[in-house]
């Protein structure tokens, strides 16, 4: 029998895994013919509730879940993954925001209660350091957020929360709507802070130092950054300059992710060791 031997790992070489099944090629995720059952339209953005599988609800509800979605008349290729948003288990729905921003979302502009979308599931690498995020129980946890980065964000913030642990969640509005952000913030009941997170020379900007010097001081345990890969790279390097070890890191998993399931190759990197990972599908160490 052939052997494979690349470096890919974490269930990404498809060879490898076809071999390990006996040469059967193994079923690949399922799509779902789902009812919507409520519809929220607001300033460019829709917030909706949709009738699922209890069995894909149980693996979606979490930190980084997220599914594809398109309307039933629409091609493949209009699918589009959204995250999925956390809150209590076993009822039936999952809950998912949309921010129409090209042809894949706008397909779901006209959405309206009772009509069906197609949802393929589920994926659950949309965070990096979900383990340190998961780990955290009864801390103090801090949260940055710019732009739409807040939407994947409102999942890490109701999980922490979910388990007993204080938050401190702090928004950098961006390029959006004031009023879009506070209407996703009024509808999960989030309290916030505002809070420009770079100065005119893109660099953190010294109220966002000062938050989180006193932040480690303090004795924080997490930080949650959903915002760019620039944003997220700025704050690992201060939290590395001012030598704070104990405060663990996560973030949203968006800077290389294109198709979200590994066919496209283009979030492939080559690690050090000569590693192959596709960040869709591996949790990296953030830098």
């Amino acid at each position: 029998m052939a052997f494979c031997d690349c470096k890919a790992s974490g269930g990404i070489c498809i060879k490898q895994e076809l071999l390990r099944n006996g040469g059967k090629a193994k079923p690949s995720r399922l799509t779902y013919e789902c009812e919507v059952m409520s519809v929220i339209h607001y300033d460019g953005l829709v917030f909706f509730r949709v009738k699922v599988p209890l069995s894909l609800e149980r693996e979606v509800k979490r930190p980084g879940g997220f599914v594809f979605v398109r309307r039933k008349d629409a091609a493949s290729w209009y699918d589009v993954p959204i995250s999925v948003q956390f809150e209590e288990m076993m009822v039936g729905s999952i809950g998912m925001t949309v921010l129409f921003s090209g042809v894949k979302t706008i397909q779901l502009k006209d959405l309206a209660e009772g009509d069906t979308l197609l949802i393929r599931g589920p994926y659950s690498n949309g965070l990096l350091g979900l383990q340190h995020l998961e780990a955290q129980q009864s801390s103090r946890c801090l949260i940055l957020t710019k732009g739409i980065g807040l939407l994947p964000s409102v999942s890490a913030v109701r999980y922490l929360q979910s388990r007993h642990n204080e938050t401190e969640l702090y928004v950098d509005e961006g390029n959006f709507s004031p009023s879009i952000l506070k209407f996703q913030l009024d509808l999960f009941e989030l309290p916030f802070k505002p809070l420009t997170l770079l100065d005119d020379d893109d660099e953190l900007s010294t109220p966002t130092k000062h938050l989180i010097r006193r932040f480690v001081a303090d004795g924080g345990s997490l930080i949650h950054v959903g915002a760019s890969e620039y944003v997220i790279h700025q704050v690992a390097t201060y939290l590395h300059y001012i030598g704070s070890s104990h405060v663990k890191l996560s973030a949203c998993n968006n800077a290389k992710m294109c198709c979200g399931e590994g066919v496209c190759g283009a979030c492939t990197e080559i690690t050090a060791d000569r590693r192959v990972i596709h960040h869709c599908k591996e949790q990296v160490k953030i830098k």
